[in-house]
């Protein structure tokens, strides 16, 4: 899956797997309770895992319940099929509605600012229909929730591809890019037939942590100070399949109140050791990179705290959301703490 995401695991997923099977064998269950875009959920899944996926946002729930879940094409009934309705998204007639008018190039946002260009017109046009539709459709009761998420799955993903922005959400470019004057398409979805029981949740770690019930956990939490409610809002509002108000210059959601503490230095170190008194899996795996708010050595010392480290280094391109961030290699760890 291409997929513009702060943390995205999908070219560190097949080493992350490698050194999670030299400690516990295929067939047993393992937690992702911070998903993503769900690339290591499925990495596992593939190699023979029982997977629960979960995050505190929508969005790669969505993700995680279509590539978990979805191990075959749904019957999607009331088209005939999956691949009628395929064509009935790419069908759908454009609609001037909210994404027109606010993140579209010929918008007007309604706390006045000029237009924001996050999509052209007819692509913003062409996303609020599909949004309408899929909404009017299961309201309707005409297809299941695994249907429903499959739909909003697709318009996530070509979404992502058009959008005109460097990596995030946070802004949008200057000027309509090569790939935002692309118009919206629609691919069809390879299905995984994976051998484990697979579950997908909603929450945030704080929450789930204690009720988790597996041979492993997987942590991927945030390491830098970018959260991820604000930089990818527009993906949450597609989840969300609602209107929100629309702030400042860059039409954020209101995305305060799902902030982590683990993007703020001041509370990262507490965030890993309170997720680590709570979990109760003998072996826990965390990815954390060089960059991230809690300083090796600190990190180090919490997990000594809760049981046995072993620490995997992998060299890896640094991810670049802009012309300003960084560049050059970054080094991924992947921490298994044995617990006591």
């Amino acid at each position: 899956m291409s997929f513009r995401y702060l943390g995205n695991k999908t070219k560190l997923s097949e080493w992350i797997v490698g050194e999670i099977s030299r400690v516990i064998p295929a067939g047993s269950s393992i937690a992702d309770p911070m998903c993503g875009t769900a690339s290591v959920s499925l990495a596992l899944a593939q190699a023979g895992y029982s997977v629960t996926a979960a995050d505190a946002l929508a969005f790669p729930v969505i993700h995680a319940r279509s590539r978990l879940l979805a191990k075959q094409a749904p019957a999607f009934k009331a088209f005939g099929g999956y691949d009628r309705a395929l064509n009935w998204l790419r069908s759908i007639p454009p609609t001037e509605g909210y994404f027109f008018r606010e993140f579209g190039n010929a918008g007007s946002p309604a706390n006045g600012r000029q237009p924001r260009l996050y999509f052209s017109a007819s692509n913003a046009a062409r996303i609020d229909g599909i949004r309408e539709s899929i909404r009017d459709l299961a309201r309707s009761g005409a297809i299941s929730k695994l249907e429903h998420s499959l739909l909003l799955h697709s318009l996530i993903l070509s979404t992502n591809k058009i959008a005109n922005i460097s990596g995030t959400y946070g802004y949008f470019l200057k000027e309509l890019s090569k790939n935002a004057h692309q118009a919206i398409t629609f691919e069809p979805l390879h299905f995984e037939q994976t051998p484990g029981n697979h579950s997908v949740v909603l929450g945030t770690i704080e929450e789930h942590a204690s009720s988790i019930c597996a041979d492993a956990v997987y942590l991927d939490p945030p390491y830098t100070k970018r959260q991820y409610a604000g930089n990818y809002h527009i993906l949450e509002t597609l989840a969300q399949e609602d209107e929100p108000i629309a702030q400042g210059d860059g039409g954020l959601r209101p995305w305060e109140k799902q902030a982590s503490d683990f993007c703020y230095r001041r509370s990262a170190g507490k965030a890993f050791r309170k997720t680590l008194e709570q979990l109760s899996a003998p072996h826990v795996f965390i990815s954390y990179s060089q960059d991230g708010q809690v300083h090796e050595d600190e990190l180090l010392a919490i997990l000594n705290d809760f049981g046995k480290v072993t620490i995997h280094e992998k060299l890896h391109n640094r991810y670049r959301s802009n012309n300003k961030a960084k560049e050059g290699i970054l080094l991924e760890r992947l921490y298994h703490v044995e617990k006591y």
